[in-house]
């Protein structure tokens, strides 16, 4: 049975796996999140002021927009937070390429835990392409003990 993550090319924008990149990560998030909040809230509180209609609306648009945004942030930062806190290395193996959102070319793997097969796609930077081995190319996979989905594989650290 494969198990693959229902975002996967919405979600893996970076190959984030070492914990200085994750802490890095997670400020730029928190800073970003505070940002939204900001924004959100001060469109809510103009749509309880009385303006015209298109007033209304462009509000109203901004508000949705900015609440969708910081919901996919937090989601986000709950991922890497979880990668961050409690994390385990699983092997894993490069089965071909794929495309991430935004990114372009990405590299498709497997890993499995407690008998579960999961399949996602990283992008490779910063490493060289060619430096890469797939598929067939066995590399560790930073997993999530609560969200095993989600594992990104670390192409620093090759197996056997």
């Amino acid at each position: 049975m494969v198990f693959t993550a229902s975002q996967k090319h919405l979600t893996m924008l970076l190959n984030i796996v070492t914990d200085n990149q994750l802490i890095t990560s997670q400020i730029v998030k928190i800073i970003l999140m505070i940002i939204l909040v900001v924004g959100v809230v001060s469109n809510l509180f103009r749509l309880t002021r009385k303006m015209l209609p298109q007033k209304m609306i462009i509000h109203t648009l901004i508000f949705i927009s900015l609440s969708s945004i910081l919901i996919f942030v937090y989601q986000q930062y709950y991922i890497d937070a979880a990668l961050l806190q409690d994390s385990v290395y699983v092997s894993g193996t490069t089965v071909g390429y794929c495309d991430v959102f935004a990114e372009g070319q990405g590299i498709e793997f497997e890993y499995r835990i407690e008998g579960r097969v999961f399949l996602n796609c990283n992008t490779f930077h910063p490493f060289a392409q060619s430096s890469i081995v797939v598929p067939g190319g066995k590399y560790q996979v930073r997993v999530a003990k609560n969200n095993p989905a989600r594992g990104r594989m670390d192409f620093s650290k090759k197996t056997e």
